[in-house]
């Protein structure tokens, strides 16, 4: 557990391989700043994010141990990253943007059998 403290860390579904592809590629971009692991490999007692909720979504876990999640944690990888922190700004900051991400990360959520 301790790696998990040392950098923030990136929970997705690893039997998902849509979750799988996208999160390889995030990796390739994020991996130096970002511990990304499948939930299938979480300690059975880990206690920041339930096995419902990362099915549900990707999960971010800050050193702070703050969770985002779906479409918020997408944009924290990617200030974490130095990536594109504008879009987690908009995020934050408008109202309408947050819902439109959220919307869309939902449909891809419900949907991803199909993208992969």
């Amino acid at each position: 557990m301790d790696e998990f403290e040392k950098r923030p860390l990136l929970i997705y579904d690893g039997e998902c391989e849509f979750c799988v592809k996208w999160a390889h590629k995030f990796k390739v971009m994020a991996g130096k700043y970002i511990t990304f692991i499948p939930l299938q490999n979480l300690p059975v007692n880990y206690e920041y994010a339930t096995r419902a909720a990362c099915l549900k979504s990707v999960q971010y876990i800050d050193i702070d141990n703050r969770i985002s999640k779906g479409a918020e944690a997408v944009f924290q990888l990617f200030h974490t990253a130095n990536k594109g922190s504008f879009l987690l700004t908009c995020y934050k900051r408008i109202p309408i943007f947050r819902f439109l991400m959220e919307y869309v990360y939902s449909l891809v959520a419900r949907n991803r059998h199909l993208f992969s």
